[in-house]
């Protein structure tokens, strides 16, 4: 099995007592049901366990990228935010990231221990878009979740910075979001960029550089992302991190902000990154 690959291949082997599979599961977030799935990895476990956060609703949701850990051994927990997709309650970069935390105490739940085989003292936090931002920004305040991958990380509060001193981005940016509204029970495009600018010193990575440094961490960007460019997400980042001389491995490929052409490449660099993890 050294030579497997999980990226494009699939398992030689599935445990007949206790074969790969797909369980829906849900959690209680600020007094509403959120809705999930959790992905299970063949074998008895319990199994090394992978918080998935995913971008705004309607858009990627990494199903691909998930079964390629399930298929390399990781069990895949990932769940729609409150207000999207089912879930009940209201949309906000608040919930989010309030779920988020929420989503891993019920990972370390005895719950989904014995129903799941989750181990809970080995979980991994991956995110995309804000849901890149949430797994940087809750991993801060959990000392034992030591590695953290984030694509196309968006900071929404460097963002609210340049919302609040340009109109004419604040305008373009309503337009650009009132398309994904229809998938979300939120107050408003308008409301959720008041929303960064308020928190925008809160929200900030780049405050933060110094405690995520001491995580294991991976950045993948795209040098054609339009919604987190590179210039304000990326790079500042990425410069603060090293300052601090952290444990970071960061990319940038040659894509867009849903990786539709880099798909391979991408589970290739995270599935790497996976071998390499330490709890």
């Amino acid at each position: 099995m050294n030579d497997f690959d999980p990226v494009t291949q699939d398992p030689l082997t599935n445990d007949p007592k206790f074969p790969a599979t797909i369980l829906p599961a849900s959690f209680i977030s600020g007094g509403d049901k959120v809705l999930g799935t959790m992905l299970i990895a063949s074998g008895e476990g319990p199994h090394p366990t992978v918080l998935l956060l995913n971008g705004f609703p309607g858009n990627e949701v990494n199903y691909d990228i998930a079964h390629m850990m399930q298929r390399q051994g990781f069990n895949v927990f990932t769940f729609y935010y409150r207000g999207s997709w089912g879930s009940k309650g209201e949309f906000s970069w608040s919930n989010l990231i309030e779920d988020s935390t929420t989503a891993l105490e019920f990972l370390r739940s005895i719950y989904c221990r014995e129903k799941f085989m989750v181990d809970g003292s080995r979980i991994v936090f991956v995110g995309y878009s804000m849901g890149g931002f949430s797994v940087l920004f809750n991993s801060i305040c959990f000392d034992q979740i030591k590695n953290v991958a984030a694509i196309a990380p968006f900071n929404p509060g460097l963002f609210g910075h340049v919302l609040e001193t340009n109109s004419g981005i604040k305008i373009y940016a309503v337009q650009e979001l009132q398309p994904a509204m229809d998938f979300v029970n939120s107050c408003s495009a308008e409301g959720l960029l008041e929303d960064m600018i308020k928190h925008k010193s809160d929200w900030n990575l780049l405050n933060y550089a110094e405690k995520l440094s001491k995580k294991n961490l991976l950045i993948i960007s795209a040098q054609d992302d339009l919604t987190a460019p590179v210039q304000l997400h990326h790079h500042p980042l990425v410069n603060a991190l090293r300052t601090f001389n952290g444990n970071l491995q960061d990319f940038i490929l040659e894509t867009g902000h849903s990786f539709s052409n880099k798909r391979i490449q991408l589970m290739k660099i995270i599935s790497e990154w996976l071998n390499q993890i330490k709890f």
